[in-house]
């Protein structure tokens, strides 16, 4: 843990927005009662969720000028700062890993990709060329904008390049499909099928990982793309609000203009997705900024910004406190014992509507983790990596 420094209040926002997303996701009421906005896309299209994630990676991405431009007005060498990027990274997959395994630690089907393994390997890649690409200036850390857009552009032309030209082994191309394309191809390689995410099978098999390998390659220009919003945010842009909610618009329109020769998918992470969600965050951080910088309700806001100045303790709480929502200990004549969820469904059933009932569930845990953050954010106790 250590003392909250001072942030982009908007930037938090979204990243507390984002996080609320993911919990609301993945503790409902019943999993077959979700309403279709809190449901991924299987695979081509999109829903609100599916936002979630870039979301939450791009405000990494913008974070990280703030960050190393402090790191370099402390005196820190490239060096020094480079370990802190492979040691943070590490530390992120390694949890991520034993997520994954806990509670079981059944090593011979645990899986190995995860969200937190994925927000590692990219934060090193980006962090890594970000440092390289950075100058230490008179005026402290000097930046190269031009350096980070033609990352964005080369990982989405290279990516796009692969699964449009290159042919897969046994499959051929183009492939932008859950069974042949490449992203699916090397997680079975590499993986194995026992260690992928078994939750999302084809005709009953699992053929993909959401969170694969090959897939974070651009999963990196999504976060470069945030490291350039905050680039242009840091200098002193006239009208920031209008130029991100328009660049944002306009990166959307072009994913869906460009959608005929690159679907927006999701689980590989296309270059049209990376366009939509990367437009989508730019959207709603203008609106966030509107809100906190012109329509001054920023105090109002304050549980999401709770949210988002504590998002990994957020997101330890959900997965380490999920086996024991999912216990059954509640007396039942019906079922026997029961765990919390099946009984919110249960004493909804003939009141209220199962799906709101289901989404209720989900509100009522995300208030119990908010009190846990609110004590720690009034203690300022922050938990880092």
């Amino acid at each position: 843990m250590s003392s909250q420094t001072h942030r982009w209040e908007s930037l938090d926002l979204l990243r507390g927005l984002s996080i609320m997303g993911m919990l609301l996701n993945l503790v409902p009421g019943a999993w077959d009662k979700q309403y279709s906005w809190l449901v991924h896309a299987k695979w081509e299209g999109w829903q609100p969720i599916d936002m979630v994630a870039p979301a939450f990676l791009f405000c990494i991405g913008a974070a990280l000028p703030f960050s190393l431009q402090s790191r370099f007005a402390k005196g820190e060498t490239k060096g020094a700062i480079a370990r802190h990027i492979a040691w943070r990274a590490l530390a992120l997959i390694a949890l991520g890993l034993f997520l994954n395994a806990y509670p079981t630690f059944d090593f011979a089907h645990m899986r190995i990709p995860g969200v937190l393994q994925r927000i590692g390997i990219a934060f090193a890649v980006v962090g890594l060329f970000v440092l390289v690409t950075t100058r230490r200036g008179a005026q402290g850390a000097e930046f190269s904008p031009k350096a980070v857009a033609g990352a964005v552009a080369f990982v989405m032309l290279s990516y796009w390049a692969l699964l449009q030209f290159v042919p897969v082994p046994g499959f051929g191309a183009p492939r932008f499909d859950p069974v042949g394309s490449w992203p699916s191809y090397i997680d079975r390689s590499v993986f194995g099928v026992p260690h992928m995410f078994v939750w999302w099978p084809v005709d009953g098999k699992v053929v993909f990982d959401p969170d694969g390998l090959l897939s974070t390659w651009p999963v990196c220009a999504t976060m470069l793309l945030g490291v350039l919003t905050g680039l242009i945010y840091k200098s002193g842009l006239r009208r920031p609000i209008l130029t991100a909610g328009v660049a944002g618009s306009l990166m959307m329109l072009l994913a869906y203009g460009l959608s005929g020769v690159c679907p927006i998918i999701k689980n590989i992470w296309t270059p049209t997705f990376i366009l939509l969600s990367g437009g989508y965050a730019l959207v709603v951080l203008a609106v966030l900024m509107a809100a906190v910088e012109r329509l001054d309700i920023g105090r109002f806001l304050l549980p999401v910004k709770v949210f988002g100045a504590n998002p990994l303790l957020a997101y330890l709480i959900c997965f380490l406190c999920a086996p024991l929502v999912n216990l059954n200990w509640i007396p039942s004549a019906e079922f026997g014992r029961i765990a919390l969820p099946f009984a919110s469904q249960l004493a909804a059933k003939g009141v209220i509507d199962l799906y709101l009932a289901s989404l209720l569930f989900s509100c009522a845990y995300l208030a119990v983790v908010f009190v846990i953050l609110w004590i720690c954010y009034r203690k300022r106790w922050f938990l880092r990596l």
